[in-house]
């Protein structure tokens, strides 16, 4: 684990080496004229960025459609189907047809190229997928008039202009600048997070919970009290408590135990024995560190070792498939 001279982490970037993030770019949309489509395949985070014109836009439980302008970003959990239309009166009528490449290496919808989108799949290891759905609220929306939107407006230009290129070094340059697309997409959001949004990841984006996310990353395995932990915080262990579940859903103790159990089965999964994932998370006792985990993660942990250890890794490949991937 960390030693104590790294406790100024920042939680967020653990949490995404954590997940190994990978961001897969599916391509351009380009759209004209009158259309309106349904993308319905789901339990995949995507992330759509407009590049040029604008759209309306509606997900299941949205009261009326919202309007999608040319630097905007959107990122949506894979909970909920999404639906994009030149027109808010025709999302009723969205198609679901598979939207294919055309000529030009690009996929149409309608006629013409009124409205431009790059799409894209975030790739995460089905063991720790719903660690990250769980944490985003069903939409994520950053407009690009906010203040953080510069880094986002430059990556959107670099993209473009990689696509449009055929230089060396073009496939790892996109899937570099699509990751750095993602992350900055999400520090927009936690800068101006609301409340009341569903996920937890919004507590990342609270100054002084991101005091004691920053103390639990730093050293999970330490014996971290509340009083501690709200000290650190400048906050009472009260306002600590309320603050903390408001935002992340759970109490803070509660969180420590769940984040050392996805760094203990991690250990697993990589071969390690219980005893040896127990001590790796701060458990002197095994005994109680697999009640810990059958409690967080529903299973054994000598359960989830063998498992894991059955279980064959395929090697990850792009996708070959001509449909838009969003």
């Amino acid at each position: 684990m960390r030693s104590s001279s790294n406790l100024l982490i920042d939680p967020l970037s653990d949490l995404m080496n954590f997940l190994q993030v990978r961001c897969d770019l599916s391509g351009r949309l380009v759209a004209g004229g009158t259309w309106a489509h349904r993308f319905t395949n789901l339990d995949a985070i995507k992330f759509c960025a407009v590049t040029a014109g604008g759209c309306w836009y509606l997900i299941d439980g949205m009261s009326a459609p919202a309007r999608v302008d040319a630097g905007d970003v959107l990122i949506t959990n894979g909970t909920r189907t999404l639906v994009l239309a030149s027109a808010a009166a025709l999302i009723p009528k969205a198609t679901t047809t598979p939207v294919v490449r055309d000529s030009d290496d690009q996929y149409q919808l309608g006629q013409g190229c009124d409205f431009t989108m790059l799409g894209g799949i975030v790739q995460i290891d089905a063991d720790q997928r719903a660690l990250l759905l769980n944490g985003l609220p069903p939409l994520i929306h950053v407009r690009g008039t906010t203040d953080e939107v510069e880094p986002i407006s430059w990556l959107l230009e670099q993209l473009v202009a990689e696509m449009k290129g055929g230089r060396p070094g073009r496939a790892v340059v996109i899937s570099g600048l699509t990751q750095l697309l993602f992350v900055q997409t999400l520090r927009a959001y936690l800068a101006h997070a609301p409340n009341g949004d569903e996920g937890w990841l919004k507590g990342f984006g609270d100054h002084r919970l991101a005091i004691v996310l920053s103390s639990i990353h730093g050293e999970p395995s330490r014996n971290w009290g509340l009083k501690e932990l709200a000290k650190k915080a400048g906050m009472s262990r009260t306002s600590l408590a309320v603050r903390f579940r408001e935002m992340m859903g759970i109490p803070p103790l509660a969180y420590l135990t769940q984040w050392r159990m996805y760094l203990a089965r991690r250990e697993l999964r990589a071969g390690a024995s219980i005893s040896q994932a127990a001590a790796a998370v701060g458990y002197s006792s095994e005994s109680a560190f697999s009640s810990a985990f059958k409690r967080v993660m529903t299973v054994a942990p000598g359960q989830y070792r063998r498992t894991a250890q059955k279980e064959v890794e395929v090697p990850q490949t792009f996708s070959t498939s001509s449909e838009f991937g969003l």
